[in-house]
């Protein structure tokens, strides 16, 4: 037993100190670079995505102040998605082109938009970084499933995920659609309103996995993963 937590916390230190890191769009990341909810990430490294859809991911440059690096997202098939890159400047994101060029930690963005017509298959999506001379590289292989999202038209002003899909089942009334704003909250709002198109279908037996209507949203951030990769699981032919 105390191997096994030694081997634990060793390979905890080992990905703390990685300078490229990847964590879902739920993950809380202060401005160090350093996770503060949950206590333990799900790791990123073989994402199923949804086509006709974005799919959103956080990526820490993690290197000390003062260290110049260049960001690069490289893909297999090339152009399999449309990858935008946004820095993380507090709740606001601020769209940068690549190669991205910095110095010192920082958080960004990634959207990735898969099309309508894309092949269901295995791709690499992969994020590199040149630090120090060197290259480090993020081993990220997205699966694009077989989903096909409706077309969404729009998002609110923000509303957190768990709240878009309880006003969906729970049959409440949900604020009006806007005009696009980038941001954290409404790129996650857009993305939770993609799953909703997703759970028509399924309504009734989502409800059941997501518990009452009343209930306390999770203290887990990432709980709403549940939700999404159960909607990603789902045979084509129930859409």
């Amino acid at each position: 037993m105390k191997t096994a937590v030694l081997l634990l916390l060793v390979s905890a230190a080992w990905v703390a100190a990685q300078p490229l890191r990847v964590y879902s769009e739920f993950a809380k990341i202060d401005a160090t670079g350093r996770v503060t909810a949950p206590a333990e990430p799900r790791e990123i490294l073989s994402p199923a995505i949804a086509r006709n859809a974005f799919s959103s991911f956080q990526v820490v440059v993690d290197v000390p102040r003062g260290t110049p690096y260049q960001l690069y997202i490289a893909q297999n098939p090339e152009n399999a998605v449309e990858v935008t890159l946004y820095r993380e400047n507090g709740e606001k994101l601020e769209r940068v082109e690549q190669p991205v060029s910095g110095t010192g930690t920082q958080v960004f963005w990634m959207d990735l938009w898969t099309a309508r017509d894309a092949p269901v298959q295995r791709i690499k999506v992969e994020p590199q970084l040149h630090v120090n001379n060197d290259w480090v590289i993020y081993p990220m292989e997205a699966r694009v499933a077989t989903a096909i999202v409706p077309d969404v038209g729009g998002f609110s002003a923000g509303l957190p995920p768990h709240e878009v899909m309880r006003n969906y089942l729970c049959n409440r009334p949900d604020p009006s659609i806007g005009n696009e704003a980038r941001s954290v909250s409404t790129s996650r709002d857009r993305n939770s309103r993609q799953d909703v198109k997703l759970a028509a279908p399924v309504k009734d037996e989502l409800l059941k996995l997501f518990g009452s209507c009343d209930a306390a949203p999770s203290p887990d951030p990432e709980w709403y993963l549940r939700i999404r990769d159960y909607l990603l699981r789902l045979p084509q032919t129930v859409r």
